[in-house]
């Protein structure tokens, strides 16, 4: 069954009407999963592909919480995921990284730049590893208060400042390295906590949620008995109430910050843990989200795993890497894999990237010329179009822009590319950002958007 016609079918006034439904989606995220780290399965990601009839291009790994050497200098983890990436063109690494070790440090220390020299040598392990491109969710779910890094109890600020400091160190150790940065709380962070959290645009690539199909209105866990239009009743309600509203929340956040949003945790739950169990209405609802290009999601990854704090596995993977594990929710499975056998290809193609664009002088002088400098890489032979654009960081209107258009790449092939701008004497003094940008050469399809570089006007 198709997601069009599940809609039809289930007949919600709010989810596919609510949310959208694109059956031709112009725009395809990204897809990746986690399926555990790879140095222990080495075959669990290849082996999903396999399941999913599709190629998962993004891996998804987790750093350790127990000590610094395990943050800025994971080889065990690193090596293994640079054979996973290097071993096929276009594949990325979407990297969970520690803020600071559980009952090591703090926030408040973080944001007065305590452990920045920690994260520049993070930053030079990833390129040694060729881990150049990651995407880093970096202090992720930090909504959370079972996370060393929680943002709640007066810690807004210090979160915030601890962000812009890691992300500053580690583009200063790396500034050609393209890494990524995601700003990932849980979907239900307060409304308040998602302004006094915020880093700031130039530190920010995506806007992450994690969402997984945990209900906390009564409707959960579905009693024995329960099928049928009981139990889509209850799917329906916890959707409409819960995770509709927060993923239309994120996505105004979002497109508030000009940034691509990313989803990158998210599954069915067992009843066991307050979950909905083989909830097909879900799925279908999460992926409808996911694939309207109107949503401008970057990036999603499913948690295929089952983790101790809930089942969410839909594939047949086994820790081995094999293929003899039984779901125990099939029918949710069925509909995620048919998604993606149904409507090939998931993954844009190419999976570009670009250096961090330098300003040739900080200040700049209004009415005066300053150069502007870039690079980009493509994996496959592909033609594209490059632009940049330059912004005032506070209102984010835009001043001026250059696109290079029809831009040919062979298969690794990497094109510098320096722009001359002028920011008006009519334009105020304050400060401004670089944004770049690559689209298909049709302009259809938004391959990357990044927020790279801040600099002051005079």
């Amino acid at each position: 069954m198709t997601l069009k016609s599940l809609c039809l079918t289930l007949a919600s006034t709010l989810a596919c009407a609510g949310l959208g439904v694109a059956t031709n989606a112009s725009a395809q995220p990204l897809t990746g999963v986690y399926r555990g780290e790879v140095f222990s399965q080495p075959n669990a990601v290849n082996a999903y592909s396999t399941w999913l009839g599709d190629d998962v291009r993004m891996g998804q790994g987790h750093q350790a919480k127990d000590s610094w050497n395990n943050i800025e200098n994971p080889t065990w983890q690193l090596q293994s995921w640079s054979a996973w990436v290097q071993a096929k063109a276009g594949r990325r690494f979407n990297y969970s990284v520690s803020m600071f070790p559980s009952g090591q440090g703090s926030l408040a220390q973080c944001a007065q730049g305590a452990y920045d020299t920690r994260f520049r040598t993070l930053a030079n392990n990833l390129v040694a590893y060729k881990l150049q491109g990651t995407i880093i969710r970096l202090g992720w779910e930090f909504s959370g208060s079972w996370m060393p890094w929680y943002s709640g109890n007066g810690q807004q600020a210090n979160f915030a400042g601890c962000f812009r400091k890691i992300v500053t160190a580690m583009r200063a150790a790396q500034p050609s390295a393209g890494f990524e940065f995601d700003w990932n709380p849980n979907y239900d962070i307060a409304a308040g906590d998602l302004a006094t959290t915020y880093p700031g645009d130039a530190y920010v690539d995506y806007i992450g949620l994690d969402m997984y199909d945990q209900g906390w209105n009564g409707q959960y866990p579905i009693p024995a008995g329960c099928t049928g239009t009981c139990a889509l009743s209850r799917w329906q309600g916890v959707w409409s109430s819960q995770f509709a509203p927060a993923l239309l929340k994120f996505r105004d956040f979002a497109r508030a910050h000009g940034k691509r949003l990313s989803i990158p945790e998210w599954g069915v739950n067992d009843a066991a843990t307050t979950g909905g169990g083989d909830d097909t209405y879900y799925v279908g609802q999460m992926l409808d989200f996911i694939f309207d290009p109107a949503n401008n999601v970057g990036y999603h990854s499913y948690f295929d795993v089952q983790a101790g704090d809930g089942h969410h596995q839909l594939s047949n993977v086994d820790d081995s890497g094999g293929n003899t594990f039984k779901t125990e929710f099939p029918n949710a499975a069925a509909l995620f894999k048919s998604r993606f056998t149904q409507s090939p290809p998931t993954n844009p193609a190419p999976q570009v990237t670009t250096t961090q664009a330098t300003v040739s002088a900080n200040p700049v002088t209004r009415g005066q010329g300053f150069q502007v400098n870039a690079s980009v890489t493509s994996p496959d032979a592909t033609t594209v179009v490059v632009k940049y654009e330059i912004r005032n960081a506070s209102t984010r209107a835009l001043i001026s822009e250059k696109a290079y258009t029809a831009q040919a790449f062979t298969a690794g092939q990497t094109r510098a590319y320096g722009s001359t701008f002028v920011i008006p004497t009519s334009e105020p003094t304050g400060t401004y950002r670089v944004d770049t940008l690559v689209f298909t050469a049709d302009w259809s399809k938004t391959l990357l958007y990044r927020n790279d570089t801040t600099f002051t006007a005079k």
